[in-house]
């Protein structure tokens, strides 16, 4: 039901209405006009032609949070005067006998878009108004926002983020790996995906199966680094009753199977042991795997996407990893570059995420136009999982909805000019290099990981954190 129908309706029915605004009855005891106004999503409200309330519908009691029992039979001037609304649109329209639109605060707080439209009897006689309603408040923040970004960034016409890419923000650095990986997606061929630690290879993995033909089936991630041999073992392959001490009586279907004409991500793959990458080549090449104290195969029907950020080649080199399996992984052979080198990702990164959190935590937190131009030009050496932990950990962590650039973390804030210390290169250097090595083993855990997202040896990095405690 439409609101030009409604109004239609309401004009056929000019007796009734007359007779509602002399006798003060509510508008809703007459069910045909209840029912059918009710029928509206946008707020109702009506008045007769000396501005009395006689109707509101259910939509306008849920956007406006006014019970109709306080507004039934009220004058539009009363409401005013005490606060309820600030302003009238019956109160234009029966004063300019013409469509009214303007904006309206309730209860001194909430934006609501009102439309006030007079209606007629067959000589012209002023009927009603009946006023349409929606709630603005939300798209006002919003407009506010982008006036703020827009002032910072000339253009965005650079990046999308695509709702049919489960999100991918795809920039003119990526787009050629995204129009690969939506070519290569309908076959089954085996993927390889590589790149630093947090650059997205794990949704890029997502978004392949999404548009693939076995969308409809499984996708199951397995993250090969840190799990013990036989541990990964009985995740990918299962095992049987009674394999081991301990073991279900019924046995566990491992990830292979469960997989079956579905697809599994093997992040991480440069970290499978060696052992276990014989297994996986005797899978990839014959479709069958035998679980753990079976004595029977099980045929298979998966795709593989495997991703890594450690050069695969140079493993090969040392024995590190099986050459006849990187030439069966990594058919389609993909690297996505750093965020740091995706710079113009970083802005709907921000966007995105802000939003995720803020309804995610049911908050309406938003950041400052230098909070923004910050963290554009941070480096992000954890790529977009650190921008993810820094916008969430701002969003939950700052009292106020706005946050500013003292929220941040101490070393994503400008410097501050020492007065009485003018500091060295080299104690720059230090600062600089401390900072980015504290950030880096927050986001990664271990030394190992840390040294690694960095680009140095274990050994090095563990030098240089004992030096900063001296």
């Amino acid at each position: 039901m439409s609101i030009d129908q409604a109004t239609a309706f309401i004009k056929a029915n000019n007796g009734c209405i007359e007779q509602l605004s002399q006798d003060g009855q509510s508008i809703f005891d007459i069910e045909p006009i209840r029912s059918l106004i009710d029928a509206i999503q946008d707020g109702i409200y009506i008045t007769d032609a000396n501005a009395v309330t006689i109707a509101v519908n259910n939509a306008y009691e849920r956007i406006s949070g006014l019970n109709r029992s306080i507004l039934i039979g009220r004058y539009m001037g009363d409401l005013v005067e005490v606060g309820y609304l600030s302003n009238s649109a019956s109160l234009e329209v029966i004063k300019r006998k013409e469509v009214v639109t303007l904006v309206q605060t309730i209860n001194g707080s909430q934006k609501i878009l009102v439309t006030g439209s007079p209606v007629f009897d067959e000589k012209q006689k002023l009927i009603c108004v009946v006023t349409s309603v929606r709630d603005i408040t939300e798209l006002l923040r919003a407009k506010h926002a982008q006036e703020q970004l827009e002032n910072l960034f000339r253009s965005q016409s650079q990046y999308r983020i695509s709702g049919t890419s489960h999100d991918l923000v795809i920039s003119k650095e990526t787009q050629n790996i995204f129009d690969v990986v939506t070519n290569i997606a309908k076959f089954d061929c085996k993927v390889l995906l590589r790149g630093e630690t947090g650059t997205g290879k794990s949704k890029l993995a997502r978004y392949i199966h999404s548009i693939s033909s076995r969308a409809d089936q499984a996708f199951l991630e397995l993250n090969c680094s840190g799990i013990p041999d036989n541990l990964l073992e009985i995740e990918l392959f299962g095992y049987a009753s009674g394999a081991f001490t301990g073991a279900s009586a019924k046995g566990k279907k491992g990830l292979l199977e469960i997989a079956h004409q579905g697809t599994v991500f093997l992040d991480e793959i440069g970290d499978l042991p060696l052992s276990m990458q014989v297994k996986l080549l005797k899978v990839i090449e014959e479709s069958r795997f035998l679980p753990v104290g079976a004595t029977e195969f099980k045929q298979v029907d998966i795709r593989i996407i495997a991703a890594t950020h450690r050069n695969l080649e140079e493993m090969i080199t040392r024995g590190e990893f099986r050459e006849d399996l990187f030439y069966r992984i990594n058919v389609v052979d993909l690297e996505l570059p750093p965020l740091r080198q995706r710079r113009s990702e970083i802005l709907p990164l921000i966007q995105q995420y802000q939003k995720l959190f803020n309804d995610k935590y049911q908050l309406n937190k938003h950041f400052s136009p230098e909070v923004i131009e910050l963290l554009t030009q941070q480096e992000w050496p954890g790529n977009i999982r650190q921008l993810v932990n820094v916008i969430e950990r701002l969003i939950v962590s700052t009292v106020q909805d706005e946050i500013q650039s003292h929220n941040l973390p101490e070393n994503f804030r400008p410097a501050v000019p020492q007065s009485d210390t003018v500091l060295t290169l080299k104690d720059r250097v230090l600062n600089y290099e401390r900072n980015l090595i504290v950030e880096a083993l927050s986001m990664y855990g271990s030394t190992r990981a840390t040294a690694d997202a960095l680009g140095v040896e274990q050994s090095t990095l563990v030098k240089k954190i004992a030096r900063f405690k001296q």
